[in-house]
């Protein structure tokens, strides 16, 4: 949705989901509303006030000529210039002057305003028309009220005098604008207010001598609506931002947060866009931690870049620090936020071609997480290249691939050194009408040039060995209900061959085995990472069902059962892994259903045949009817790590009220992960939502708890914490409007 007033960073990529809704808002006229219910009208575009004709039309009941060359049109006057028109009871022509006067009630419409008031005055020579004890209505946003004082010029100039503006359309409004003076100049899409306050519910909650502001979502300087909060690790919070539009591409974001139990914490974001280079920095700092003398200077440093140095070479960066372990825990926001463990530094240079791609790359991780030992963290790439080629229009069809990667890895504690990886790989695809068949054989080396912790160890150990894989499947289609709807049947066969290599003495630097699926099923190797080659003689089986819409396309069902089947032991494993002697994998299920417009649901089931164990469970049941209408229903086990329940719903209680709630449950600790309970009231013209958020902040199991207010007026900003953004963030598919 568009914010109430304009984004002043729209056309930057924003930084973490960073909301900034300029303060300059509170007083806009020509402020773009949201809407929360199917009765409130959409908004329009900006007016445009130009002319578009040169002739004048008059229509009256009577008229007059006085001696002095002065017509008087009496009994529904209407008089229409291009697209403007004045209606009155009586209206007077100079001819001398060519001026328009409308004695007494009077009604004044051009493009994007409407104005009703006594003694109206409209200058055809110049477009100028101005109205004393006007009330005005812009029905593009939509929102009314009343002035002093209307002068409306042409060239797309607004001034009014003595102001009451409000988006609310029935009596009395709940908030209303009361200002001196303000202009519009839709031309430059800016505009100034003087002496304004913000009354709500006959309350002044808010006065600004003095603001400028824009009237689309052209980006300038300003303070932006200051947010407030509560929570238990900092107290009561208040950030008051200030946005420096330094240039259309360029702009800084300078962001106080005063804590009540910490102090004040400093934000600075800047931001930048070029034809070439793209990318933000982030500073956080707090210069004293009130709570915890220990830590005199807390900050926290980001700094995101993309640089197409040429078409073919480009420059990516990606780097995170803070300066203390507890940094999130007590600073951050959300389980997102705290349960991080490591972040990135990455530094990273690539180069595209025809058929080659090079990367080049410096990275290392900051871990977090004080429970992991420095021998457990991840290793450094210091540096990292690859060169990847690939040739897909060989003789007799052909494709060959080239994958070759140098890179050396530091640790504390551990072993690091060099590591080379070489592998070549020649496929044969074959594909045709409903089948496809492809043969291929790779040939892996690996060589390493070590530093180890344990000196009896093989310093250079290398592996060479090849892969030989086959496969092969089936597509099978057919109409359904009519021909509304195809349903395909697509089994897949894959067999691969790697001989056992003894690995025993390789260091594990980057290399995992992943959970089993669907995925995974047809990969032939089964780790990740160039540390271990997993032996196999595999025949992997499985069959997938879909049911696809003719006409759209739109995919109501997919279905995916299979099975790999070991035609010899698996002797290779990581250091904490044994031998694997079972002659056959788990039996993977994955459904997808999206067989009615409001209900979708995805389940992943993972069982061990032999011992008849669930190895993986994973369900998530959505029913959305609207897009303020959600239920959310999840479920995770895997034995011996987790089991978590989550429910999560938002729904209208009434035409204005609404209720949100969220909670997971972590049943294999009994205890809350995070919950979320908040309830909503939505007007056409302004919403207020109030919130209680608790979840884990500490790896202790520690939680924290914070209470969200916020009064959103449409046409407008809001007031208090961003409550909105929390709702939507932790409710799937939830949005606070309709």
């Amino acid at each position: 949705r568009q914010r109430a007033f304009a984004h002043p960073t729209r056309g930057l990529t924003s930084v973490k989901g960073a909301r900034r809704v300029p303060l300059i808002l509170t007083l806009v006229a020509l402020a773009i509303p949201a809407y929360g219910e199917e009765s409130c009208p959409a908004p329009g575009p900006l007016p445009e006030f130009g002319r578009e004709a040169e002739e004048i039309n008059v229509s009256a009941d009577s008229v007059e000529l006085d001696e002095n060359g002065v017509s008087i049109f009496r009994g529904q006057v209407e008089v229409t210039d291009g697209t403007r028109r004045i209606t009155a009871n009586e209206l007077r022509f100079d001819a001398a002057t060519e001026g328009v006067t409308a004695i007494g009630e009077a009604t004044f419409t051009a493009p994007g305003i409407e104005l009703t008031g006594d003694d109206a005055r409209y200058d055809p020579a110049t477009g100028e028309a101005s109205v004393t004890d006007a009330e005005f209505r812009l029905p593009q946003r939509p929102a009314r009220g009343a002035a002093g004082q209307v002068t409306a010029r042409a060239e797309g100039r607004v001034s009014m005098r003595d102001i009451i503006y409000t988006t609310c359309m029935d009596d009395p409004p709940d908030w209303k604008i009361q200002a001196r003076e303000l202009s519009l100049d839709t031309q430059s899409s800016r505009g100034e207010a003087r002496g304004s306050k913000l009354v709500f519910r006959g309350t002044p909650i808010l006065y600004v001598p003095y603001i400028s502001f824009p009237l689309d979502n052209t980006r300038k300087t300003g303070f932006l609506m200051p947010s407030a909060g509560n929570s238990d690790r900092g107290g009561t919070e208040v950030t008051t931002p200030f946005y420096w539009n330094i240039a259309p591409n360029y702009d800084l974001t300078v962001a106080p947060r005063f804590l009540s139990k910490r102090g004040v914490q400093f934000s600075n974001d800047f931001r930048y866009l070029t034809r070439r280079n793209s990318g933000a920095v982030l500073l956080e700092f707090l210069p004293s931690d009130d709570e915890d003398p220990d830590k005199d200077d807390r900050r926290y440093t980001f700094w995101r870049n993309r640089s197409e140095v040429t078409d073919n070479w480009i420059f990516r960066s990606h780097v995170e620090e803070v300066s203390d372990s507890a940094y999130f825990e007590d600073l951050g926001n959300g389980t997102d936020v705290t349960s991080q463990t490591h972040l990135l530094r990455n530094l990273q240079v690539d180069y595209f071609g025809d058929h080659w791609h090079f990367l080049g790359r410096v990275q290392n991780y900051q871990t977090i997480d004080r429970l992991i030992a420095d021998a457990d963290e991840p290793a450094e790439r210091l540096p990292q290249l690859v060169l990847e080629g690939l040739w897909g229009d060989l003789p007799f069809g052909l494709r060959s691939e080239w994958y070759s990667e140098l890179v050396n890895f530091t640790r504390d504690d551990s072993d690091e050194g060099w590591r080379v990886h070489l592998q070549p790989r020649l496929s044969l695809p074959i594909e045709g009408p409903g089948y496809f068949f492809e043969p291929a054989v790779a040939w892996r080396y690996v060589r390493y040039d070590l530093d180890r912790e344990d000196g009896s160890l093989d310093d250079t150990p290398s592996l060479s060995a090849p892969i030989a894989s086959l496969d092969t499947g089936l597509i099978f289609e057919r109409d359904f209900d009519g021909g509304d709807f195809l349903q395909t049947l697509e089994p897949r066969m894959l067999y691969a061959h790697i001989p056992s290599r003894s690995q025993n003495s390789f260091p594990v630097f980057d290399t995992n085995e992943p959970d089993f699926n669907s995925i995974q099923l047809f990969r032939p190797n089964r780790f990740l990472g160039a540390d271990r080659l997993g032996d196999t003689d595999t025949l992997a089986m499985g069959i997938t069902s879909r049911l696809l819409e003719t006409e759209s396309g739109r995919e109501f069902l997919t279905a995916t059962v299979g099975q790999a089947f070991y035609l010899s032991d698996r002797n290779v494993q990581l250091p904490d892994q044994t031998g694997n002697l079972d002659n056959r994998s788990d039996f993977v299920v994955e459904l997808g259903l999206g067989i009615f417009r409001n209900w979708n649901a995805d389940i992943i089931y993972r069982r061990d045949l032999d011992d008849s164990d669930t190895r993986q469970a994973e369900a998530r049941v959505q029913y959305r009817p609207a897009a303020n209408k959600v239920i959310n229903a999840n479920y995770r086990y895997q034995p011996d790590l987790l089991e978590q329940a989550e429910i999560s719903l938002g729904w209208p209680l009434s035409k204005r009220w609404s209720f949100v709630g969220q909670i997971e449950y972590s049943i294999r600790d009994s205890t809350t992960i995070e919950r979320l309970l908040g309830l909503q009231y939505e007007s056409c013209c302004w919403a207020a939502r109030v919130a209680t958020q608790r979840h884990i902040s500490n790896r202790d199991g520690s939680a924290d708890t914070r209470v969200l207010l916020q009064i959103d007026f449409k046409g407008l900003a809001g007031l208090g914490s961003d409550a909105d953004t929390a709702f939507e963030s932790d409710i799937l598919g939830y949005s606070v409007y309709e």
